[in-house]
């Protein structure tokens, strides 16, 4: 990752099983694509499935909000790529924006994530781990120059005429 660029953490393509009534990607098939690409962040910040599995920690995701901007067909491209808008010792919150052929953003996500420990009798939130914490610090200075998406932290609005 070079300083001032988001990280592409997923590439995919709509599958068929994907496409509704409307003869485009569901919704749905949109949040499992975001959920993938969050799958696939963890592998980048040490909590690769090895990693999951012996220290027994995670991650959950807190909130989404999705945004639609353009419909996706069987078969097309799509690319998501990651944005550490900020994070404290258990959370972080990030932007997702999936693309799709020349770049074209199709769709956002905005969510936040929680460190969880899961060695107990339940899950908590906890601390991030030190090499968790050490990749998460490494983004946003890497991110630090990026200006803040537009829409972030807009939340679910209507417009008034």
């Amino acid at each position: 990752m070079h300083r001032g660029e988001t990280l592409l953490v997923y590439e995919t393509r709509v599958d068929s099983t994907w496409i509704d009534d409307n003869d485009h990607m569901n919704d749905a098939a949109y949040a499992l694509v975001f959920s993938r690409a969050v799958d696939a962040l963890m592998d980048r910040i040490g909590l690769d499935v090895a990693q999951r599995k012996a220290s027994r920690r995670t991650l959950y995701t807190a909130q989404a909000m999705h945004r639609y901007f353009i419909e996706a067909a069987q078969g097309d491209p799509l690319a998501v790529s990651f944005r550490l808008l900020e994070h404290d010792e258990k959370r972080m919150r990030v932007w997702l924006e999936m693309s799709g052929r020349d770049g074209v953003a199709l769709a956002v996500s905005e969510q936040t994530l929680l460190s969880v420990d899961r060695s107990g009798a339940k899950p908590r939130v906890a601390a991030w781990r030190a090499e968790t914490r050490s990749a998460l610090d490494a983004l946003a200075r890497a991110q630090s120059d990026l200006a803040a998406p537009p829409l972030a932290g807009r939340g679910v609005t209507m417009r008034r005429a």
